[in-house]
């Protein structure tokens, strides 16, 4: 399997939370030091806590990038052949694999635990194995909303760049811990554990499936046309 990754893009990322995060630390820091030495300057005061609150919550954000799920599917998928390619950052789709099972969406997860998906209240569950396990880790998110944004963007560059004929997107939940187990098949998109997924794949709706030349031309064009 071919991996092409946008490496700058991470590099990019990370050096924007740890900046992020030390300037919110130093700016929470300045807030504690004016308001004990300098009360009558409460303004300020509050400037520096609502500067540093944000600046947290930006490298918070940016600090999503550090857990590198790209590696993760990049571990999983390895041993498939040299038909199909894994682009991370590279395509309309953040995480997207080519290849003659289909195009396919995938969207990582760092959720440890037990998931289920309750179609009544049409939300996911996740059953940490302790209390403590619960903190730290990201959460599910709207996968399915998620899914649909990149399928539309898919969608619209291949409206501007391609001319194959109509292709059928897919997309799949993956829980990139090795422990997270995933329980039933209610859910609204596949919803795999990191440990199932090239089976997954490899198993597909046959609906879904690419010759070896729409590969082929796929590949060149996200490889060679701008986005």
């Amino acid at each position: 399997m071919r991996i092409i990754t946008n490496e700058t893009l991470y590099r990019r990322s990370t050096r924007a939370a740890f900046i992020a995060n030390i300037g919110g630390m130093f700016l929470l820091v300045a807030s504690v030091f004016v308001l004990f030495n300098a009360p009558e300057r409460f303004g300020l005061y509050l400037l520096f806590l609502l500067a540093g609150v944000i600046s947290v919550q930006v490298g918070s954000y940016f600090g999503r990038w550090n857990r590198r799920p790209d590696r993760a599917l990049n571990r999983a998928l390895k041993s498939l052949d040299g038909s199909y390619t894994l682009y991370h950052y590279r395509s309309p789709a953040s995480h997207l694999l080519l290849g003659p099972s289909g195009l396919w969406i995938l969207l990582p997860r760092h959720t440890r635990g037990t998931i289920t998906y309750d179609a009544k209240r049409r939300r996911w569950r996740v059953k940490a194995k302790s209390f403590l396990a619960r903190f730290g880790q990201e959460g599910i998110g709207r996968p399915v909303q998620e899914a649909s944004m990149e399928a539309e963007a898919l969608d619209r560059y291949f409206q501007k760049h391609w001319r194959g004929g109509a292709l059928h997107v897919q997309a799949a939940l993956v829980f990139v811990d090795e422990e997270t187990e995933v329980q039933g098949d209610a859910a609204p998109i596949p919803s795999v554990s990191i440990k199932k997924l090239k089976q997954m794949l490899l198993k597909s709706d046959s609906k879904g499936r690419l010759s070896r030349e729409q590969v082929r031309q796929l590949g060149l064009l996200f490889e060679q046309k701008p986005r």
